[in-house]
C-alpha cells in the first residue's frame, strides 16, 4: 500500500515538473520572441534662428541636436470612430521603459492644422489623402509632426471592430459610467444605452461609452475626457492583476487588425512594458487650445507656447527642447491669426468668411512669449457646443446636421503598411514577470 501511495506521489510530482519546465521554456521562448521596435530618429523642422527681425527665445541658434533620450519610444494610435476613414480620435504618446511611465496627449479632432484646403481640421487629413490615391497615414503623420516636432516612432489605427474584439478578449472592463447615455444612429449600427453607476462593459458597451458625446456641455472635449478615463482605468485593472488576459489573443487581435508599422512581437514587447508602468505614472493629457468659429466651422486653435511647455515635459523623445521653429503651428496672434511657418492659404481668415470677426490676418510668424504662459489642459471654451459629426467627413448616409462637402487635399503618399504575421508565442493567459 505504502509502495502505491509513493508511486502516485511520484507520477504526480513528474507531471507537475513537466508543467513547471514547459512553462518556464514557454515564457522563455516568448521573452526571446517579443522585441522593441527599432528606431529611426528624424529631426525636427528646423526655420532660421531670426524669425520675423524676432529671436525665438527657444532656440539656442545651434542644430536641432537628434540624441534621444535613453529608452524612450512615442507612438501614434488612432482611432477610426465609425469606419468609414474618419479619425476622430488621435492619440501621441510616449512610453519611458526606464522610469516605466507612459504620457499621452490627445490632439482634439477639430485642430486647425496649417493648409490652404477649405477645412482645415486635423482629422480631414487621413480621409482626404486616402481619397486622393495615398495610404492615409503618411499624410497624417506628416502633419503630427508639424504639431508635434517629430514623427512619432510608432503608428497604430483601430478600428472599432479590433477595439471591440480587444475589450471582449480581455473579459471587460469595470467602469463607473457618470452620466446616463442614450443615444441611437441605424445608418452607423450605433446603439448606446448606458445607465449611471459602477459596472461590467464588454467591447460594444465600452465602445458606445468612448464615443458618446451628444450631451456633453463642452461637445468632443467631453467625449476626450471620458476616453481618457476608460483608458485609465483599464491601464488601472490590468496593471494591479500584473498581467494582461489572453494575452496571445490580444496581440493577435491587434497586429492582424490594424493598420500599424507594428509586428506581433513589437506589440508584446509595449503590453509587457506598459505594465511595468504603475498606475500613477500613466498620465493623458490635452492639447492646450481654445475654440474658434473660421470658415463658418468650429475649430481648436492651439495654445503655441503653453502647448510647447507640455509639449517638451510630456512627449519630446530628444534630449534638447523642441522650440516654435521646429513646429508648423496656426495660432491666435493678438486680433488675427499668425503661424510658426507661413501661414497657408490667408484668405481663409479674412472677415468675410471668419464668423463674426472683423480680426486682420497676422502674417509676421512667432511674437515675443507672453510672461507667465498657463499649460491649460481641458480648454474652457470649447468649439463644438452642439456634438455634431465632422462636416469634413463623409458618412453613409451624412449625419443630418451636415451640409458643407469636404474638399481633399491633394497628397503624394503612395503604399499601404503591411501588417505583420503574429506568432504564437505562449498559451492564452499568459503571465508577464
Amino acid at each position: 500500500m505504502k509502495k502505491k501511495k509513493n508511486l502516485a506521489l511520484r507520477i504526480v510530482l513528474s507531471v507537475l515538473g513537466t508543467f513547471a519546465v514547459l512553462g518556464i521554456a514557454g515564457f522563455c521562448f516568448y521573452m526571446a520572441w517579443e522585441k522593441a521596435p527599432d528606431l529611426d530618429p528624424v529631426a525636427p523642422n528646423t526655420k532660421p534662428v531670426e524669425i520675423g527681425g524676432k529671436k525665438d527665445k527657444n532656440s539656442d541658434g545651434k542644430a536641432f541636436d537628434t540624441q534621444r533620450q535613453d529608452g524612450i519610444y512615442t507612438f501614434l494610435l488612432v482611432g477610426n470612430d465609425d469606419g468609414t476613414g474618419n479619425t476622430d480620435t488621435i492619440m501621441v504618446g510616449k512610453l519611458d521603459t526606464n522610469e516605466h511611465k507612459i504620457d499621452v496627449v490627445n490632439i482634439p479632432r477639430d485642430t486647425l492644422i496649417n493648409v490652404d484646403w477649405s477645412v482645415r481640421k486635423i482629422n480631414s487629413v487621413y480621409w482626404g489623402s486616402k481619397n486622393s490615391g495615398g495610404n492615409g497615414i503618411d499624410s497624417l503623420n506628416r502633419h503630427v509632426k508639424n504639431i508635434t516636432g517629430f514623427e512619432p516612432d510608432c503608428y497604430a489605427i483601430i478600428d472599432l471592430g479590433v477595439f471591440i474584439d480587444v475589450i471582449d478578449a480581455l473579459g471587460g472592463v469595470d467602469f463607473d459610467v457618470p452620466v446616463p447615455m442614450h443615444y441611437e444612429d441605424s445608418a452607423q449600427n450605433l446603439y448606446i444605452n448606458l445607465d449611471p453607476g459602477m459596472q461590467h462593459l464588454d467591447g460594444y458597451a465600452a465602445m458606445g461609452l468612448c464615443r458618446f458625446r451628444h450631451d456633453y456641455a463642452n461637445g468632443d472635449y467631453g467625449r476626450i475626457e471620458m476616453q481618457q478615463k476608460f483608458l485609465k482605468s483599464c491601464a488601472e485593472q490590468f496593471i494591479t492583476l500584473g498581467n494582461v488576459p489572453n494575452v496571445s489573443k490580444v496581440v493577435k487581435i491587434l497586429a492582424n487588425g490594424m493598420d500599424t508599422n507594428l509586428s506581433g512581437a513589437n506589440i508584446a514587447y509595449f503590453i509587457r512594458q506598459a505594465l511595468k508602468c504603475p498606475p500613477e505614472n500613466i498620465n493623458f493629457h490635452m492639447v492646450p487650445s481654445e475654440g474658434a468659429g473660421i470658415g463658418g466651422l468650429s475649430y481648436s486653435v492651439i495654445n503655441l507656447y503653453s502647448w510647447i511647455d507640455m509639449l517638451n515635459e510630456c512627449l519630446n523623445p530628444y534630449e534638447s527642447p523642441i522650440g516654435a521653429e521646429n513646429l508648423d503651428i496656426v495660432y491666435k496672434n493678438g486680433g488675427g491669426y499668425a503661424a510658426t511657418t507661413t501661414l497657408a492659404g490667408d484668405w481663409y481668415y479674412n472677415s468675410s468668411r471668419s464668423s463674426g470677426s472683423s480680426a486682420p490676418v497676422v502674417s509676421e510668424p512667432v511674437p515675443e512669449e507672453p510672461e507667465g504662459p498657463t499649460i491649460i489642459v481641458v480648454p474652457s471654451t470649447p468649439p463644438d457646443q452642439g456634438g455634431t459629426e465632422n462636416p469634413e467627413i463623409p458618412v453613409a448616409p451624412p449625419a443630418p446636421e451636415e451640409t458643407e462637402t469636404p474638399v481633399a487635399p491633394p497628397q503624394p503618399d503612395t503604399g499601404e503598411p503591411t501588417v505583420p504575421d503574429v506568432p504564437e508565442p505562449n498559451p492564452d493567459n499568459a503571465v508577464f514577470g
